[in-house]
């Protein structure tokens, strides 16, 4: 899947990610986006900052691009310790424990705002904290705004704008309720399948945040970009329990520390880059829209009824909270 977690450096890394030579630590930090993306950015810089405190000691391979797998064989890479670190959707940790499923509800949160009070607080940290016994331990979440949706068809401007549309979405059961309910016929795949699937029309659209759309050059495959911003993204940035309790005390509150850090770095890039991604689509060809999201959201109620048993005090928890 990759090079061995801990071990001493000389695996092949990406140029920009080269371990530092005599390193006694060698962490591998993977995620699927390319070397464009905040993700990738955010990972060097995390590399910096642990390399330069640690005075080598400890060194980060960042693996981009999907090199160790997609995002699910990431996850079970950290519970077997041959990943040490990794950027994922939550809906990659489903699987792992269902009750994560909520974050996959459209028009969850209000705003950006509001969703990192919620993850930044005891509802998100309490939540992920039932990961630990699985293997993976939570450093933070980083952040990419809201979900929107992309197509090679037509603009979008309410849900009845969706119907017939075939859409690729996350592996998620809740997300993909909830794209059928506006009339998408929904298809869950791997993130590194997606570019080519909508190349040859295996698929109409997909729906991702502004950026990540910006940095897969979606744009040469697809027309229409609606801002639906039906579902703030959560993106839990995680460590393996094996590799962390390979670490000693010192080492574990430098990591957390250098992780924070990383965290904030990389939420204030994503906001300030938002603008100049969104020109950048539109230069490339993009045609943007605006929807009518009071009316996706008074569609979306259904699917919010047929969870109520299984979500809705959590929910309820969630809208509680004000960004």
């Amino acid at each position: 899947m990759g090079s061995a977690p801990l071990s001493q450096p000389g695996a092949a890394a990406d140029p920009g990610a080269a371990p530092a030579a005599g390193a006694a630590i060698t962490l591998t930090f993977g995620h699927g986006q390319s070397e464009a993306h905040s993700f990738h950015q955010a990972a060097l810089y995390f590399k910096q900052l642990i390399e330069e405190r640690s005075g080598g000691a400890i060194a980060v391979n960042v693996q981009p691009n999907g090199a160790l797998g997609d995002e699910k064989e990431m996850a079970e890479g950290l519970q077997m310790g041959t990943v040490d670190m990794v950027v994922c959707a939550v809906a990659t940790l489903t699987g792992f424990d269902p009750a994560l499923d909520v974050f996959n509800l459209p028009y969850l949160f209000e705003s950006r705002e509001q969703g990192i009070a919620v993850l930044d607080g005891e509802i998100g940290q309490g939540m992920f904290e039932n990961l630990e016994g699985q293997g993976l331990k939570l450093l933070g979440f980083f952040d990419l705004g809201f979900r929107s949706m992309t197509n090679s068809q037509h603009p979008i401007a309410a849900p009845e704008d969706c119907k017939g549309l075939r859409m690729r979405t996350l592996q998620s059961n809740v997300l993909v309720e909830g794209l059928n309910t506006f009339g998408i016929d929904a298809v869950s795949m791997s993130f590194g399948e997606l570019f080519t699937a909508l190349q040859t029309g295996a698929v109409d659209g997909q729906e991702n945040p502004i950026s990540v759309i910006d940095a897969s050059r979606f744009y040469e495959v697809q027309k229409y970009l609606s801002l639906t911003e039906h579902m703030y993204v959560v993106l839990p940035l995680l460590i393996s329990t094996k590799t962390w309790e390979k670490l000693s005390a010192d080492q574990q509150q430098m990591l957390l520390e250098c992780a924070q850090e990383t965290v904030q770095h990389q939420r204030e890039e994503n906001l300030a880059n938002y603008e100049a991604e969104l020109a950048d689509l539109k230069a490339n060809g993009m045609e943007v829209n605006e929807v009518d999201k009071a009316a996706f959201q008074a569609a979306i109620q259904p699917l919010y009824d047929t969870y109520a048993g299984q979500f809705g005090a959590t929910v309820e928890k969630i809208r509680a909270v004000k960004g």
